[in-house]
């Protein structure tokens, strides 16, 4: 179950939740916080079940009603999504149209989850504004936010915010180790901080694909920086490809930029081949605190959800050469 795994991992966002489901003072809006990793989604699913299902408190997660939940089926709970698309103003209307109308389940509630909600634009954002500061007593939000200083205060003050904590990079490749290959655990346990979270990487190609460029980048990096940055151009993300975009770019981002802090830190790693290829890194004593800026910098840019991937990569490949 999967309230059993967030008493373990977030106690203090269990209890928060458990004692305002059975006391019932639930508030009208919640703003779940906390990087990425960390059981958000989850929790306002499980959230969404509890209002919905027969069991007092928490869910039971296994009746039909919490099923319909889970698998967004449910008439009266709309999920919007702002992982990989901006949330725009429009579906925030729809949403409030939906809502003002009565009720088509039996329990009465209506329940709304923004996922990424960071990602609205300045006129979706205002239009939600507006529907948090009218509250009903059968409607309840739920906001997911990764970068809470890019949402807006008066947004923030409406909602009781619950924070996250991730798990320890340790605490997780313990957990993952006897799933996978060292190298494989140790880079995805400090990438993502939740179990299923790094299963669900492990076995996606753009997480392999990730894998296959940060390799072959490090191995070229050996021998000639240049030839890296070419290989990163022309085999990890060719101008003319679409099947892999910004998240495989993004895992490739976080290997880099972990290999190269673990240069600095002269760590010893599990793996023998991330072993020696830092080893053989630090012998060369380039400016690790450079690249990793500019490692950085790009991460930071990719957030923007109107970057030009193609653009961004030629950029840090400029910079990186610049700092080799």
């Amino acid at each position: 179950m999967f309230k059993e795994q967030l008493e373990q991992q977030q106690p203090v966002v269990y209890h928060t939740l458990k004692n305002a489901l059975e006391n019932d003072k639930l508030a009208h809006a919640y703003m779940f916080s906390g990087p990425s990793g960390t059981p958000k989604k989850q929790t306002a699913y499980l959230l969404a079940q509890s209002l919905v299902c027969n069991e007092k408190g928490f869910a039971c997660e296994t009746c039909d009603t919490c099923q319909r939940v889970l698998h967004n089926e449910y008439a009266d709970m709309i999920y919007i999504d702002g992982t990989t698309t901006s949330i725009k103003k429009d579906d925030i209307i729809k949403l409030q149209e939906a809502f003002n109308k009565t009720g088509l389940e039996e329990k009465g509630k209506k329940i709304y989850i923004l996922d990424h909600a960071e990602n609205a634009t300045p006129d979706a954002l205002n239009s939600l504004l507006k529907f948090l500061e009218e509250p009903s007593n059968d409607m309840i939000a739920v906001l997911i936010v990764e970068q809470l200083e890019r949402v807006l205060p008066t947004i923030i003050s409406r909602c009781q915010n619950i924070p996250f904590i991730p798990l320890s990079s340790e605490q997780c490749y313990e957990a993952v180790k006897k799933d996978m290959g060292e190298l494989d655990a140790y880079l995805l346990s400090h990438m993502i901080r939740n179990k299923d979270a790094i299963m669900e990487a492990y076995e996606s190609e753009d997480y392999q694909h990730a894998l296959y460029v940060f390799k072959g980048v490090i191995d070229q990096y050996l021998i000639d920086p240049y030839g890296a940055l070419l290989f990163l151009q022309v085999e990890g993300f060719p101008a003319k490809q679409k099947k892999y975009g910004k998240v495989s770019f993004g895992y490739v981002l976080d290997m880099l930029s972990l290999f190269f802090k673990d240069c600095m830190k002269h760590k010893q790693v599990p793996d023998p081949w991330y072993q020696e290829h830092m080893k053989r890194m630090i012998d060369k004593h380039i400016n690790d605190i450079a690249i990793m800026q500019v490692l950085m910098d790009t991460r930071d840019k990719l957030l923007r959800t109107s970057i030009n991937l193609q653009l961004l990569i030629d950029d840090m490949i400029y910079q990186m050469k610049e700092v080799s």
